[in-house]
């Protein structure tokens, strides 16, 4: 046990700096760019994974640990809800010919170049209202809000816009809890996460059943 735990504990501050910082860079676009579910699904568990490793430069390691088990409960919604739904995705306006990308998703990927712009450069112009308890943290939560807000305001399915709202709260989340680094505070935001959820597989299947209609 005593190994196991100093283990973790070397791990822990090797993946959760710029290693996360990366992975949310790489996986909150994904989930604006792309739209086969397959890809959001994994990319969704990807991102939780390492958002739970930034939560350690801010919160206890146990504390977080409860982050994790939240998001896992989370996704666990959300891979439900898209295998009752289905993994297919009917809209094929952003579909690639060849090496051809459709013009919406031209359009997605120059806007998460963009606004992924705007937040590296709100932290580096040092303009965010937030105590900055590390460049990594601020920067990763800086582009989950950001992230979710462009996923929020472009997506139409009501899954897309849940995954919008939840990215964007885990950014919020992060920054937050360096101002307020408490358990209940902790635990508010992962009852917040779990409703955010459940209304979005409620909504998803929903959306389907009138859509079929």
């Amino acid at each position: 046990m005593n190994s196991a735990s100093h283990i973790v504990e070397v791990l822990i501050p090797l993946w959760s700096g710029y290693v996360a910082v990366v992975a949310v860079f790489v996986t909150a676009p994904i989930l604006v760019i792309v739209n086969d579910r397959k890809i959001v699904v994994g990319a969704l568990a990807v991102l939780f994974l390492f958002a739970s490793l930034l939560f350690t430069n801010v919160l206890a390691t146990q504390v977080a640990g409860i982050k994790l088990i939240v998001y896992i409960i989370v996704w666990a919604l959300i891979f439900i809800c898209v295998q009752q739904k289905g993994w297919n995705y009917t809209d094929h306006s952003d579909e690639v010919y060849g090496l051809v990308l459709s013009a919406q998703t031209r359009f997605r990927i120059i806007a998460v170049i963009i606004v992924g712009l705007v937040g590296w450069q709100l932290v580096e112009a040092d303009r965010l209202p937030f105590p900055i308890v590390s460049q990594s943290v601020t920067l990763g939560a800086t582009q989950l809000v950001v992230q979710g807000l462009l996923l929020l305001a472009i997506a139409r399915q009501p899954l897309k816009i849940g995954l919008g709202i939840l990215v964007m709260f885990t950014g919020f989340g992060l920054l937050y809890s360096a101002v307020e680094p408490s358990l209940m505070v902790v635990g508010m935001l992962g009852v917040v996460d779990i409703t955010v959820a459940l209304t979005v597989c409620y909504l998803e299947l929903l959306w389907k059943t009138n859509t079929q209609e």
